[in-house]
C-alpha cells in the first residue's frame, strides 16, 4: 500500500483529512499524524511515507522547511501536498521551490479537490518510485497493521512460544522495555446521533481510535490496538507491578484521554484496567482481567480496575481452545480445507444450544478470526470477502449477544473459508513464499536460521522448509546462500568495502567461511572475482 503522513497543528484538520476520503480505495494507508514540523520530519525519517500532506505554517519548523530538508536528504520522494490558510504568492512560490506536487487552500478544500490532488500524486509516485530514488522506501508495506496483529496475537495468547514472540517483536521494532505493562480495554459509547451501523459509524469509531493514538502519543511505549469498531485495547507502561505505583496516574491518563475524545466526537469512553505484569509476554493475563472487569465499567459508564483475587473468566474452564488451536494452525498452514471444516464443525456442535458457553464461544471465534488474518498471506482481505454482505463485515461478531449468533457466524466463516481456500490454495502458498523471500532480502545481515524465520511467520520449521522447496524450486538453505552471494557480487561491483567488511554485512561469522562459500557458488574466490571486475573495467 501507499503510505501517507498527515501533518497539521490543528487536530480538527487532521481528523477532517482522515475522514474526507475512503483512503483504502486509493490503496493508501495513513501511517502517522504529526502536529508540528519537527515531529513531521522525525516521522518521515522513521516511517518513510510515500506522500505527505503538510500544513505550511506549523510550530518549531514550517512545512516548507521540512520539505526542503527532506528533499536534500532523500531526493524526489516522498511527495508533498502543501496546505495553507493563506492565499499569498510567497507560500505558493515556496511550495514550488520544494517541488510540491500540489498547493491547496484549506477553506476551499473539498473531497473532490483532495481526491484530484491525491490522484495526481499517485501518478507522479508511479513514475518516480524506484529503489534508486528512495532506497529505504520499501521496508515493510504495512507496519502498523502488522503491529496490530502482533498485539492481537499477544493479548489472545496465540504465540506458540516465547522465542516466536521475541523474534516478531524485534522484527516489528516494538519497544516493550518498561519495567511493567498493563492492558486497558476501552469501549466507545454513543453518540445517539450516529446510526448503529454503516459508514458514519465506521468513520466515527476509526477517527476516535486515531485520536486516542494521537492523545497518548507522548507517552513512551504506549500501544493502541483496534479490536473492532467500538472496542480497542491500550498497552500501557507502568513503573512496576504494584498498583499503588501507577493507579492514580493511569486513572488521570485515561480520564484526560476520554475528555479529549468526548470534546471532539461527543462520545463516551469507558474501560477496564487489568493488573500489571513485568514480562510483556504474559500480557494476556492482564487482558483477560480487564475483560473480566469490563461489564462493571459498562454498568458504571466509567473506568474501573480489576480487583486482585477475582476469578479470571472461569467460563473458559468449560471449553479449552488450546487443543483446537494447534489443529487449526496446521490446517491454515497446509491449506487443509477438510481438516478446517471438521475442526470448526466440532466446535459448533459443542457450543450449539449452550447459552452458558457464550463467552468461551465468542473467544474461540475471535481466536479463529485472528489466526486467519495472521497466518494466511491475504487473510484479512479473505475474511472481509466472506462477510462482505454483513453491514459491519466480520466485525459484527463483537456485537453478538447470543450463542445462536456466534454459531451462525462460525458456520458462515467455516463455509466461506473452505470455499475460498479451495480456489486460492496455490496462490496463497506462492504469496507466503514470496513474503519469506522478501524478509530474507531485508535481513541479509543476520543468520536467518530456518527456526528463526519460521517463528517470524508463525509456521513450524518443517512445514516452512517443505513449502519453500516445493514452491520456490530450491531448498531454504540454498536460497539464502545464493541470495547472499548475489548481494555480495553486487556490493563488490559497487566497491562497497573490503572482503571482510562485505562478509560482516552479510552476516557471515568470518571472512574465511564467506570466501569458501563464495568460491563454491561462483567458482572464483572473492579476490579473483574483484580482480576480474577491475580487469573488465580496465578493458572498457
Amino acid at each position: 500500500m501507499i503510505k501517507l503522513l498527515i501533518a497539521d497543528d490543528e487536530a480538527l484538520v487532521c481528523i477532517g483529512l482522515q475522514s474526507m476520503l475512503k483512503w483504502e480505495q486509493y490503496n493508501i494507508e495513513i501511517v502517522g499524524i504529526a502536529h508540528n514540523g519537527a515531529q513531521e520530519e522525525e516521522m518521515i525519517d522513521t516511517l518513510r511515507p510515500d506522500i505527505v500532506i503538510s500544513d505550511i505554517k506549523m510550530p518549531i519548523k514550517s512545512g516548507l522547511e521540512v520539505a526542503g530538508s527532506v528533499r536534500r536528504k532523500y531526493g524526489r520522494l516522498p511527495l508533498f501536498i502543501m496546505l495553507t490558510s493563506y492565499e499569498e504568492f510567497q507560500y505558493a512560490r515556496g511550495a514550488i521551490e520544494v517541488q510540491a506536487t500540489d498547493y491547496l487552500v484549506k477553506l476551499e478544500l473539498t473531497p473532490e479537490a483532495l481526491a484530484e490532488s491525491i490522484c495526481r500524486a499517485i501518478s507522479t509516485l508511479e513514475a518516480y518510485q524506484t529503489m534508486e530514488s528512495y532506497p529505504k522506501l520499501v521496508h515493510r508495506g504495512n507496519l502498523q497493521a502488522q503491529r496490530d496483529k502482533f498485539f492481537i496475537r499477544l493479548l489472545s495468547g496465540l504465540f506458540e512460544n516465547k522465542n516466536q514472540y521475541l523474534l516478531q517483536k524485534e522484527d516489528l521494532e516494538v519497544d516493550l522495555s518498561a519495567p511493567a505493562y498493563l492492558v486497558c480495554t476501552c469501549r466507545i459509547l454513543g453518540p445517539d446521533t450516529v446510526p448503529p451501523r454503516g459508514d458514519k459509524l465506521v468513520a466515527l469509531c476509526s477517527s476516535t481510535v486515531q485520536m486516542a493514538k494521537d492523545t497518548l502519543a507522548s507517552r513512551s511505549a504506549c500501544y493502541v490496538t483496534s479490536l473492532d469498531l467500538r472496542n480497542f485495547a491500550l498497552t500501557l507502561p507502568v513503573p512496576g507491578p504494584d498498583p499503588q505505583l501507577w493507579m492514580q496516574d493511569i486513572q488521570k491518563l485515561l480520564a484526560d484521554m476520554a475528555s479529549v475524545l468526548h470534546n471532539y466526537f461527543n462520545v463516551t469512553i469507558i474501560g477496564a484496567i487489568g493488573f500489571a505484569v513485568e514480562d510483556p509476554f504474559l500480557l494476556q493475563g492482564s487482558y483477560l482481567a480487564a475483560r473480566k472487569a469490563l461489564p462493571a465499567a459498562v454498568k458504571e459508564r466509567s473506568f474501573v480496575f480489576f480487583t486482585e483475587g477475582e476469578a479470571l473468566l472461569q467460563e473458559h474452564l468449560l471449553f479449552d481452545f488450546s487443543e483446537s488451536r494447534l489443529e487449526i494452525r496446521r490446517a491454515f498452514e497446509e491449506m487443509d480445507t477438510r481438516a478446517l471444516h471438521s475442526i470448526i464443525s466440532r466446535m459448533i456442535e459443542i457450543f450449539d444450544g449452550r447459552a452458558d458457553l457464550l463467552v468461551p464461544a465468542t473467544d474461540a471465534a475471535c481466536n479463529i478470526l485472528y489466526m486467519a488474518t495472521s497466518l494466511l498471506a491475504d487473510g484479512e482481505n479473505m475474511v472481509e470477502q466472506i462477510f462482505e454482505q454483513e453491514p459491519e463485515g466480520y466485525r459484527a461478531i463483537y456485537q453478538m449477544h447470543t450463542i445462536e449468533e456466534i454459531t451462525g457466524w462460525l458456520v458462515q466463516f467455516r463455509d466461506g473459508c473452505v470455499r475460498m481456500l479451495a480456489t486460492r490454495r496455490q496462490s496463497y502458498k506462492e504469496q507466503v513464499v514470496k513474503n519469506v523471500q522478501e524478509y530474507i532480502k531485508r535481513n541479509l545481515g543476520t543468520k536467518l536460521s530456518l527456526n528463526q524465520v519460521a517463528d517470524v511467520f508463525n509456521f513450524s520449521p518443517n512445514y516452512l522448509s517443505h513449502l519453500f522447496s516445493k514452491v520456490a524450486g530450491v531448498n531454504y538453505v540454498e536460497y539464502i546462500t545464493e541470495t547472499k552471494i548475489t548481494a555480495a557480487k553486487e556490493m563488490m561491483v559497487r566497491g562497497e568495502g573490503r572482503i571482510y567488511e562485505i562478509s560482516q554485512k552479510l552476516g557471515y561469522e568470518s571472512a574465511f567461511y564467506f570466501s569458501k562459500v563464495f568460491k563454491k557458488v561462483t567458482g572464483l574466490s572473492p579476490r579473483d572475482y574483484i580482480q576480474q571486475i577491475e580487469g573488465n573495467a580496465g578493458e572498457n
